[in-house]
């Protein structure tokens, strides 16, 4: 059945971007009007230390901008995902990109300026009525002193952000144009040829025909063989320059300036590499167990992503997907499902497929729209998680909206999947409690597991590949290719342990590290990890202690910035300063083997 076109799917479908524009004329004329915000932001340079009423109008100015240009980029980014092909919305998404960073460019004075101030005019200033709304905004500000540089120099990096980010742009390219061109044709016995892109890489790995996972396992990591000279050099650009960044601003390593806008120290992240290092046996025996279950002599690396539980057919539509979600949330109380459900049914969901259209799912919007949620929803059991997943995203937005003032509504990104894995943890727990069949049970069982594997303990393997990585370069060694092959095939032998064959035919992981996207993201993937570890807490909190627990989540949910990350969570009952989270989510994922076990005695 062809993909329909943009225009072939029902309105009823489509997500309702009427709330941003009435129509591309008015977005047209936000743009055009927008050339003017730079200006205005601008001309308070040199002013700032003149009183605190002008102080709070520089700052008002710059809030102002950056909330109508939110809007504006928002708006086109939706519209160009719509359909990828139609170069209109392609044009306007770079034009609105284009307006975002002269913006920057134009705002890159305020942080340096305000630390001219004289700390006890400054202390005073922050008690004023007028500055009273941005006190949190100021504090933030302050607290950077010592990392921000003069206004030339912050300048000239904000104008450097862009050439230096085409670093990651650069591999992007050539990963998913030029590389994924070349990616070969594999065939296997007792299956058709197969040609290898990088979605389908993952679905062959995830096939019950062996043969063709070796097939492509091999065929694809060859061709990324042949370009990892070119890809280390770009990563190695792209790590020297976070260290370099780290040390013009004055930080003890890259990793400590990575960090430091969450306000988390390094010793959170060190923890949770120690606390996955000590839980390797228990992954070691989940190993073990899929090798059993699969029937496998050796094991190999392709043989990790296949479901290790014979898939069971479920299949849901849409409405049913929503109704199975919002039943499944109902721990979080009816006035959360209540907006939920509104949501999904009412414009907030770009539902299907369609010609042109962006891949994958996401959550979006700004401050003067909805939560945005794309999809390409299949009807499958994948598929109805991945809403709850999105959704969750979206509540979190919707509620700290509604309850915060605009410069403390947007979560930062260490909370960011907290929301969104605990709606995933909710609804494997209500699917769990609708059936008793042995099968279904262990499939359920065995997907949950794959997603700990996948979330906690793959992602920490990532995290600590880069503070590997990074430390070199700190200690003024070049990355090269073969130095990349030999830290990561380490660190997979550490990772994955004895039941893994690790002969020539699992040489070629050793150039995974050439197809990650995030380790250009500067510390990123931790971040999944230590989400996972706090949702599967508050979800269990929510489950066994009732509505304290949904008090002090909705409260969470409701408070976007307006504390650092690590305080927000330990007012939801999570504290991540401590090893217990991440050493109770890894004690879930031990549980859950040893009920896997159990099923399939």
């Amino acid at each position: 059945m062809p993909i329909p076109k943009r225009d072939e799917i029902k309105p009823e479908d489509k997500w309702n971007l009427s709330v941003l524009y009435a129509s591309d004329a008015d977005w047209e004329a936000d743009l055009q009007s927008a050339e003017a915000l730079p200006a205005q932001v601008a001309a308070f340079q040199g002013r700032l230390g003149e009183s605190p009423e002008v102080l709070a109008e520089a700052i008002t100015a710059f809030m102002n901008a950056n909330r109508k240009m939110e809007k504006i980029y928002v708006y086109s980014h939706l519209r160009y995902d719509e359909d990828q092909g139609n170069s209109t919305y392609q044009a306007g998404h770079e034009r609105a990109r284009s307006s975002f960073i002269r913006l920057a460019t134009a705002s890159a004075y305020l942080a340096p300026e305000l630390l001219t101030i004289p700390d006890e005019t400054m202390s005073a200033w922050l008690n004023h009525e007028k500055l009273t709304p941005y006190r949190i905004w100021l504090q933030e500000q302050l607290r950077a002193k010592p990392h921000t540089l003069s206004q030339p120099e912050e300048r000239l990096l904000a104008m450097l952000s862009e050439p230096l980010g085409s670093i990651s742009n650069i591999f992007s390219v050539l990963k998913n144009v030029d590389l994924a061109a070349r990616l070969p044709e594999v065939t296997a016995e007792g299956s058709e040829p197969v040609q290898l892109s990088h979605a389908v890489f993952i679905k062959c790995l995830e096939n019950r025909s062996r043969p063709l996972r070796q097939a492509a396992f091999q065929g694809y990591y060859r061709e990324f063989k042949g370009n990892r000279a070119t890809i280390a050099a770009a990563l190695d650009g792209a790590v020297k320059t976070h260290v370099v960044d780290a040390q013009v601003r004055h930080f003890g390593s890259a990793l400590e300036a990575a960090l430091f806008n969450d306000n988390v120290q390094p010793a959170v992240y060190n923890n949770l590499i120690g606390a996955v290092h000590n839980a390797f046996p228990a992954f070691y025996r989940y190993i073990a167990l899929r090798q059993k279950l699969l029937g496998l002599d050796k094991m190999h690396l392709y043989d990790v992503y296949v479901p290790a539980v014979p898939a069971v057919e479920l299949h849901y539509s849409y409405d049913e997907a929503v109704e199975v979600v919002c039943r499944a949330l109902a721990p979080l109380g009816e006035a959360y499902t209540a907006q939920a459900r509104q949501g999904l049914a009412g414009g907030w969901v770009d539902k299907y497929e369609n010609a042109g259209k962006r891949s994958g799912a996401y959550s979006s919007g700004c401050y003067d729209s909805w939560p945005y949620i794309l999809m390409n929803y299949s009807g499958t059991l994948d598929a109805v998680s991945t809403l709850a997943h999105e959704l969750g995203h979206s509540m979190h937005s919707y509620l700290s909206h509604q309850a915060q003032p605009y410069q403390t509504a947007d979560y930062r990104i260490l909370v960011a999947e907290v929301a969104s894995t605990t709606n995933e943890s909710l609804l494997t727990h209500y699917l769990l409690g609708q059936y008793d069949d042995k099968a279904v049970r262990a499939y359920l069982i065995d997907r949950q597991l794959d997603t700990l594997r996948g979330t906690l303990y793959r992602q920490t393997m990532f995290a600590e590949f880069e503070k590997l990585i990074h430390e070199q370069v700190e200690a003024g060694q070049p990355l090269t290719a073969d130095s990349l092959d030999e830290t990561y095939y380490n660190l997979v032998k550490l990772y994955f342990g004895p039941s893994v064959a690790f002969d020539d035919e699992d040489a070629p992981i050793a150039w995974e590290w050439a197809r990650v996207d995030h380790f250009f993201y500067n510390f990123y993937v931790y971040k999944y990890a230590t989400g996972i570890s706090s949702a599967l807490a508050i979800a269990g909190g929510l489950l066994t202690e009732g509505e304290p627990a949904v008090a002090r989540y909705m409260r969470f949910l409701q408070s976007g910035c307006s504390k650092f990350p690590l305080d927000l969570l330990k007012d939801a009952g999570v504290d991540l300063t401590t090893p217990e989270p991440v050493a109770a989510a890894l004690k879930e994922f031990e549980r859950l083997v040893g009920e896997l076990e159990s099923l399939m005695a």
